[in-house]
């Protein structure tokens, strides 16, 4: 079955085009799991997530490719 683990809560982040952001926590925090919707890895269970005025949730795979060719990119540093 699938089990369900509530990690991020009231997420609400606007990230402007050319803009630069650092997730920073605790680990375990979350970072990762925020990354990985963001970049459109992985879908959210609940609310929505516009990128570009456009609800990603309702995306197919082939645009979620395209999404993250153009409008996306993460640099990780340790």
């Amino acid at each position: 079955g699938t089990l369900e683990v509530p990690v991020l809560h009231d997420i609400n982040i606007e990230i402007e085009a050319g803009e630069f952001v650092s997730i920073m926590g605790p680990s375990g925090s979350g970072k990762s799991t925020l990354m990985n919707i963001i970049g459109c890895l992985d879908q959210k269970a609940t609310g929505e997530y516009l990128l570009n005025g456009r609800n990603v949730l309702q995306t197919d795979d082939s645009n979620l490719s395209l999404i993250r060719n153009r409008y996306i990119g993460f640099i990780f540093q340790h």
